[in-house]
């Protein structure tokens, strides 16, 4: 008997599930926070027919909105980059589109916050010249304290304090820096992807649109999020990335009750000319793809990290209807 294999059964159950017209132009699947988990989120791809055996692209002119934070946390994020660029690429060439939304650990890295990036992840940034590097690194925080001129502030003259100081800037840490900053491979291919994006009667955003930012267009949200990945954004600063309000960190649409948010999400809908909401970074816990106000919200984060849970759904829509996948079953959402 031939052993039946986890992908092999997710296709299979994909097939069953979707309709004859899912490779028809208006198709767009919409997959929560990865973090890094690069096998199951291509097991959802796979699920919802966008990549076949070779993980290559073959969902045609279909297009997939990853909605944030495809980094951090899980120890593939740099692959799971690297392989959403490729793809992006070979949709393109079918026709196809991906699109890749800011969230909120791919601006924690562009403006060098690494408190999520796992141990593991640094060494594959590494290379022959990091060890120096980082030498250099180390002798120029000494002349800062140095500088001071108070041997009482002199933490380095205590025992053990190299290797401490090691520990919390390991090889290739510099490196990972440079490649998400504004100039780097990362940073600048970020720099280009949307933090609100519009696909014709659905608008998809990485965590929500707060009351503070329900004036904000599209554009307006885009082009701040922008400036300030590629200026560095500081704590103090009227800053949108870090703005617990803002786009990529807002947490109201899963947390606030649906008395309190139908008036906004309303005010919302008709701002920017849409029907319905899609969102990720609060996970719905369980849950699955949860809607909410009839279907005008629509919550994709399901923990598809293992890290999270590990389950494998997302969104579909098209003909104008929404539905989600869930372990290869398509379920309508109202």
């Amino acid at each position: 008997m031939q052993p039946v294999f986890r992908r092999d059964f997710i296709a299979a159950a994909a097939a069953l599930a979707l309709p004859a017209s899912a490779q028809q132009r208006d198709r767009v699947v919409a997959v929560g926070d990865v973090h890094g988990d690069l096998d199951r989120f291509i097991d959802v791809l796979s699920m919802a027919g966008l990549v076949g055996d070779r993980q290559q692209w073959t969902g045609g002119s279909a297009q997939l909105v990853q909605l944030g934070n495809l980094v951090g946390r899980g120890p593939k994020s740099r692959e799971a980059i690297d392989y959403l660029r490729k793809l992006g690429l070979e949709a393109r060439k079918a026709r196809g589109r991906v699109w890749c939304l800011t969230g909120s650990q791919e601006a924690m890295r562009m403006y060098g916050d690494l408190s999520d990036v796992p141990a593991q992840e640094y060494g594959l940034y590494a290379n022959k010249k990091s060890q120096a590097a980082r030498e250099r690194l180390y002798q120029l925080h000494i002349a800062q304290m140095e500088a001071t001129g108070d041997i009482r502030k002199r933490l380095d003259l205590n025992l053990g304090y190299r290797q401490q100081w090691e520990k919390e800037h390991p090889l290739g840490e510099m490196e990972l820096l440079q490649a998400f900053s504004a100039q780097g491979v990362y940073g600048k291919w970020l720099a280009e992807q949307q933090a609100a994006l519009r696909l014709a009667d659905t608008l998809f955003v990485h965590a929500g649109i707060s009351p503070k930012y329900a004036e904000w267009s599209e554009s307006r949200l885009n082009s701040r999020v922008k400036e300030e990945l590629a200026t560095g954004a500081k704590p103090g600063d009227d800053a949108i990335c870090r703005d617990p309000r803002g786009p990529l960190w807002w947490r109201g649409f899963a947390q606030d009750s649906d008395a309190s948010l139908e008036a906004h999400v309303g005010q919302l809908l008709s701002r920017h000319g849409v029907k319905r909401i899609v969102v990720g970074h609060s996970p719905t816990e369980g849950r699955g793809v949860v809607s909410r106000l009839g279907g005008k919200l629509i919550l994709a984060d399901v923990g598809l990290s293992s890290r999270f849970g590990g389950r494998r759904a997302c969104v579909v829509i098209e003909g104008g209807e929404a539905a989600a996948l869930d372990q290869g079953q398509r379920l309508q959402l109202r």
